[in-house]
């Protein structure tokens, strides 16, 4: 049992700790608000649960098409690329950190987490590639725990150590983290489309 704790945990920070575009989010986030960088890591985590629900019960499988994953890839490569945009155009004035007040709902934040993660047709391929591992586990609840676990883990320190160390950040370095954040959403965007289509 201990064993399939220990693997659900190591597959959790699997999934969590790569810096893919919903830790640059997180990230951009707990920069301004530590509420809204959780709701974000929340809105992604919501979807991979879902996904794993969807994959207990042997639903998932009606996903792994092609048609629809060319679907989700396009979709998924709007999102991120408006995301981008977002990111880019804020004026510098309006990156503040220290003295403007963050005015997203978190309910926008979280489903920003959502799309996010929904729309990346690869998150679906990840979650099929190891529902055999968790279902053929002797405990698969146990490492579902686990998983469970770690992810929650990562997002609230990802979110905490970022936001309690932004008073480090003026609005000069945010401009920057924002670029250079926008840069890599966008480098996933494009890698999106040329997976699905052509890699």
């Amino acid at each position: 049992m201990f064993d399939s704790l220990l693997n659900g945990l190591a597959l959790g920070f699997g999934v969590s700790v790569p810096f893919g575009p919903v830790n640059i989010l997180v990230l951009a986030y707990a920069l301004r608000s530590f509420k809204n960088s959780l709701a974000v890591g929340f809105g992604a985590f919501s979807v991979d649960m879902l996904y794993l629900f969807l994959l207990q019960f042997g639903l998932l499988s009606f996903l792994n098409n092609d048609i629809f994953k060319y679907i989700l890839a396009i979709f998924g490569f709007c999102f991120l690329s408006y995301m981008a945009f977002l990111m880019v155009r804020k004026k510098s004035e309006a990156l503040d950190v220290q003295n403007q007040e963050f005015k997203e709902s978190l309910l926008k934040s979280y489903i920003k987490g959502c799309f996010l993660n929904g729309s990346n047709p690869f998150v679906i391929g990840f979650w099929l590639s190891t529902a055999g591992m968790i279902v053929g586990d002797i405990h698969p609840y146990v490492m579902t725990l686990g998983l469970i676990v770690s992810i929650i883990a990562w997002v609230f320190a990802l979110s905490f150590f970022v936001a309690r160390y932004k008073h480090f950040f003026n609005a000069k370095v945010v401009k920057i983290v924002n670029i250079v954040s926008a840069l890599i959403i966008e480098y996933f965007a494009i890698s999106l489309l040329y997976r699905t289509f052509i890699g």
